[in-house]
């Protein structure tokens, strides 16, 4: 009979104003257990004084319940719907060339040393019509491969003189002994400065020194560079980044108010949607608005795409002025700008934010500075002060319950439950006993009476509640009500909340409002027991 004192919990969690689970962890069995009881016992087995933060506390942590200096409360709702690196954004593909050229050596014979300077002007390929000034690499491999039919020793220089690692000009060294060599080297920390009139271009220097002993001269020689700059990663880059379409994948943001509710609406006076866009990429971005909107995946199933004049189409969004800076665009929507509460009224589940864009949308028309882990990043917050009305806001929730599968020793079950109510909201609770079907096989008041009893707010604009209303609601389970207890597998918990005076006038919450529960049991049984 343990297992009869389960559904209690869930009862005062209920009534606790939106029923979530905060109570349950007040209860604690092993408080009410005994041996060798007396027939007829009476135990109290709740007593709790929950503010608001008790009562919400169960939701996920990422929610924010938000005190103002007045103790007013605001309910913050927020998520990142969107977020893309300038690495993934801009691609630096792998890149490979070929220059070909032949070298005659003057005279006959050549004996002692031929020196001659060979020049290559390469330009990089990139996608989107990205035009470089400057490239700071993190990382990449550069590999050259000479095939050469030179029948003399010969060492080659290789100079790239817009090209310094860490600080150092890059120089690298091909010593030739036969027909091919080749060489590789990293460019962590190479700075690639490229052509002040041709973006993207860099000049490569091939100085050639020959060394012969009077070696027959077969010139003009073939000499065959094969160049490629791989697994190239920038850390830093400054010019022109193109025109990069941003397909800002839909996400949401999830309402938890209303994940148990069925029916009925919360009157919010000043809701508050924001979609705060976080750049450090240092570029023009202009994006639209594809779509917002309110989704309720409950039934009845609705939704409400949300418009009005607060949003911006095209929005062109904030940039940095250089490195290491966070610029922030902000759009704002309230009732007076949209139809934001006209969105909530269906009471959704889910906010759909979809956005797409495109970066330097008016051309090569201001230099671009991006790093590695620059980000643009999208965050909608809904802000909802605890300001308005609700009118038959219906919650509802199933959850496990076990009383037992043999009850026949109880005479009967006496319930009081003491409430003392600081909220201006009226609630009425019923909580239905199922079978492992589903089927209701009983229910806790019968009739249905109201629990709570809204306290009465003062004059506006604040509209503070000062005296808390009591109320105390006994039901009685005799015997043959006792027997639909067993077997009893589920519970439907169903709670309806209105404001004050029918959702009719409005009210603010304070974080000082508190709701005081109490809870009695009375059993009767029709022997001593060993357990209740």
């Amino acid at each position: 009979m343990k297992h009869l004192l389960t559904f209690i919990v869930a009862l005062v969690a209920v009534s606790s104003f939106i029923m979530t689970s905060c109570v349950k962890e007040e209860f604690d069995m092993d408080t009410v257990q005994a041996t060798n009881w007396d027939p007829n016992f009476a135990a109290p087995l709740i007593n709790s004084d929950l503010d608001m933060w008790d009562i919400l506390k169960d939701y996920d942590s990422t929610d924010l319940l938000v005190i103002d200096s007045n103790q007013f409360i605001y309910l913050v709702y927020e998520d990142t719907v969107y977020s893309e690196s300038a690495e993934d954004l801009i691609n630096i593909p792998d890149q490979a060339f070929n220059y070909s050229d032949n070298v005659t050596v003057p005279g006959g014979n050549l004996s002692g040393t031929y020196n001659t300077l060979l020049s290559f002007d390469y330009d990089f390929s990139l996608t989107g019509g990205i035009e470089l000034d400057t490239m700071v690499l993190k990382d990449g491999d550069l590999s050259m491969t000479l095939n050469t039919d030179l029948n003399y020793p010969a060492t080659i220089i290789v100079t790239i003189p817009g090209a310094t690692q860490n600080g150092v000009p890059y120089e690298d060294t091909l010593v030739v002994t036969g027909p091919s060599v080749n060489i590789s080297s990293q460019l962590d920390g190479t700075k690639l400065v490229f052509d002040a009139a041709n973006p993207n271009r860099l000049t490569i220097n091939y100085d050639i020194t020959m060394v012969g002993t009077g070696q027959t001269n077969n010139s003009p020689y073939s000499l065959s560079f094969d160049m490629s700059f791989t697994n190239l990663r920038f850390k830093r880059l400054y010019g022109y980044m193109g025109q990069l379409n941003l397909s800002m994948n839909n996400d949401t943001i999830g309402v938890k108010l209303y994940n148990n509710n069925i029916e009925g609406f919360i009157d919010w006076e000043d809701p508050r949607l924001y979609i705060n866009v976080f750049n450090t990429m240092g570029l023009p971005i202009r994006t639209t608005i594809d779509y917002l909107e309110a989704v309720r995946t409950n039934a009845p199933i609705n939704s409400q795409v949300i418009t009005g004049s607060g949003i911006p189409n095209p929005w062109d969004l904030n940039y940095p002025a250089t490195y290491g800076q966070t610029s922030i665009t902000t759009m704002l929507l309230t009732k007076a700008n949209s139809n934001i509460d006209v969105a909530l009224s269906i009471t959704p589940q889910r906010v759909y934010a979809l956005l797409s864009g495109q970066t330097n949308p008016d051309g090569n028309v201001v230099k671009n500075h991006i790093e590695d882990d620059d980000q643009l990043a999208v965050e909608a917050k809904l802000e909802l002060p605890f300001y308005g009305t609700a009118s038959n806001f219906v919650l509802q929730d199933t959850f496990d319950l076990s009383i037992g599968e043999d009850l026949s020793n109880i005479d009967w079950i006496k319930f009081k439950i003491w409430t003392r109510n600081g909220f201006p909201v009226d609630g009425v609770v019923q909580l239905y006993f199922c079978d492992s079907l589903y089927n209701v096989t009983d229910s806790l008041l019968n009739p249905v009476e109201q629990v709570l009893v809204a306290a009465t707010p003062g004059a506006a604009p604040d509209y503070i509640v000062t005296n808390p209303v009591e109320k105390m609601v006994i039901t009685t389970f005799q015997h043959d009500r006792v027997m639909n207890l067993e077997n009893v597998k589920y519970a439907i918990v169903r709670g309806t909340l209105n404001t004050y005076n029918n959702g009719t006038q409005l009210v603010k919450i304070y974080s000082y409002y508190r709701l005081g529960v109490r809870l009695s049991a009375q059993v009767q049984a029709m022997f001593n027991s060993n357990e209740f």
